[in-house]
């Protein structure tokens, strides 16, 4: 009896894996690139807010010989660069920001009313008080932090708040990375995307996260550029640090990152050995991408260039935007026969 079931066993695996469809190496190296990249990012912002907080715990416990405005310039560097981490991540799609629940954990914009700094007000009132206060939501994002750092504040006032922010967000961000190296989360979702749906499903999730990523730069542009009569200086997203232009290039430059080492630039390069020609495509996504980059204007302020006639200079920078745009997301997704739909690309 006990040789039967064994014999069934091993037939029944030996079918399953008999009926699996095979694997397109090109496909599986498309998942691999992807994957790897992405857990990168993830390696990096959870790095980041770890210094973060070391930072913070420097500046509170006065535990280096460095003078109180020395260390105060150290824990904006690294909110400065902790941003710049997360700003890789921003507009992510169907991934595991989305799956964590994470998507607002690590900034809330646009604050069209500064609930951010409204919070934050009544919380550090309540703890001046001594009562006891958490720091989740809101209250616990890089916005929240930038809020504390910029304003002014003596050192005791940021320190009731500051560990509990700088824990909330390092807490996130080894959550996120703990996600992206889960191989039975967003790994497994990708190869099920490949058995079952093939190039069409895989294709589509990775540009339509490009597509996503797209748009949520697009939105960090257009919501303060508004118009020329009426610049929303404050809609940008880091307007209290006058870092918002810096983040916005930090977010183009990943958002290339992704697609010259996310595998979709590899997997049309090995697409044309055979006989899929998209020389043309490539150049134009190389092009667009560093036009884009070329007309950006200098500098870390948005705000500065909405200012005047130097607002032209954000026009001229929008149209090379724009026409990154249409490569990245009508014309890639039409030479490879795909259509990403309204929900694959309408930002966040």
């Amino acid at each position: 009896m006990k040789k039967t079931l064994l014999l069934l066993a091993t037939l029944g695996t030996l079918t399953a894996c008999q009926s699996r469809p095979p694997v397109d190496p090109a496909l599986q190296a498309l998942t691999n690139y992807h994957l790897t990249f992405m857990r990168s990012q993830a390696d990096q912002l959870a790095d980041e807010l770890q210094q973060l907080q070391q930072a913070g715990s420097d500046y509170c416990q006065a535990s280096s010989s460095a003078t109180q405005a020395a260390r105060l310039t150290a824990l904006q560097q690294h909110w400065r660069s902790s941003f710049a981490a997360w700003s890789a991540h921003q507009g992510q799609s169907d991934g595991p920001l989305d799956a964590e629940g994470l998507s607002f954990a690590f900034q809330f914009w646009p604050d069209k009313k500064d609930t951010t700094g409204k919070q934050l007000q009544r919380q550090l009132t309540a703890a001046e008080q001594g009562q006891s206060v958490r720091q989740q939501g809101i209250t616990g994002t890089l916005g929240a932090m930038e809020y504390l750092l910029q304003n002014d504040f003596t050192p005791r006032q940021r320190c009731l708040l500051l560990p509990g922010i700088a824990a909330e967000l390092t807490a996130n961000g080894q959550r996120l990375n703990a996600a992206w190296h889960d191989a039975d989360g967003y790994q497994q979702q990708l190869n099920q995307m490949q058995q079952q749906g093939g190039s069409t499903a895989l294709l589509t999730q990775i540009l339509g996260q490009l597509a996503h990523r797209y748009e949520r730069i697009e939105k960090k542009l257009v919501l303060p550029l508004n118009t020329v009569e009426h610049p929303r200086p404050l809609f940008a997203e880091a307007w209290r640090s006058g870092q918002s232009l810096h983040f916005l290039r930090t977010s183009l430059i990943s958002l290339e990152q992704e697609y010259r080492n996310g595998g979709i630039r590899t997997y049309l390069q090995g697409s044309q050995q055979q006989d899929q020609d998209h020389a043309a495509v490539i150049a134009a996504l190389d092009h667009a991408f560093a036009d884009t980059l070329k007309h950006l204007p200098a500098g870390d302020s948005l705000g500065y260039w909405l200012e005047g006639d130097r607002y032209a200079a954000l026009l001229r920078f929008k149209l090379s935007f724009d026409k990154l745009g249409y490569q990245l997301k009508q014309r890639l997704p039409d030479e490879l026969g795909l259509n990403l739909g309204f929900n694959s690309s309408d930002g966040d």
